[in-house]
């Protein structure tokens, strides 16, 4: 959707990849190993010449969906261990390490090829964006049924929904006529 707030830059590539999956019309893009493949191909994670299997996307699952509640953390929710264990795993499996780049700059960067390196790379851009001033902005839409990950452009970082004109107006209507029930 066009109108939900998106980031640029390390913020940006965590948001596309958490949402891969729009829960509210239950639409996935990750739904093999080809389109998992495609997507880490055309965001630079890995070579179109490396396979990505069935245990990869599994993978990939879980690790979205581990970055998802790190997220939510952001808007005031629970940050369960097993997100924290999920991302932990995968940042060893990929053999995450410390390096100096050109000009003397630290970065993570996997040992491992293939997508399970592109998805240690992912892992080492959340923490990056996990380091950002900005990282505070990146949230997940209130909505229990959405949960999409929007940018929360407002000046005083109150946001709550991914759009004010779906999910916004549908929360309010929904708490108005519980409270006309009562």
């Amino acid at each position: 959707m066009s109108e939900r707030e998106t980031a640029t830059g390390d913020l940006g590539l965590i948001q596309a990849f958490v949402n891969t999956v729009d829960l509210m019309p239950g639409h996935e893009e990750l739904t093999d190993p080809n389109t998992l493949q495609a997507w880490l191909v055309a965001k630079g994670l890995m070579d179109s010449s490396q396979r990505v299997d069935e245990s990869d996307l599994k993978h990939a699952i879980a690790l979205r969906e581990a970055m998802r509640g790190v997220i939510g953390g952001n808007s005031g929710l629970k940050v369960y261990p097993v997100d924290l264990a999920t991302l932990n795993q995968a940042a060893t499996q990929s053999g995450l390490r410390m390096r100096f780049g050109s000009g003397g700059r630290p970065r993570l960067e996997p040992e491992a090829a293939g997508a399970l390196g592109a998805l240690g790379r992912l892992v080492a851009t959340l923490y990056v964006a996990m380091q950002s001033p900005e990282w505070d902005r990146l949230k997940l839409c209130d909505s229990d049924s959405c949960r999409w990950v929007f940018y929360d452009r407002s000046k005083n970082h109150s946001s709550r929904w991914c759009t004010m004109a779906s999910c916004g107006n549908r929360e309010k209507a929904r708490r108005f006529r519980a409270k006309a029930k009562q």
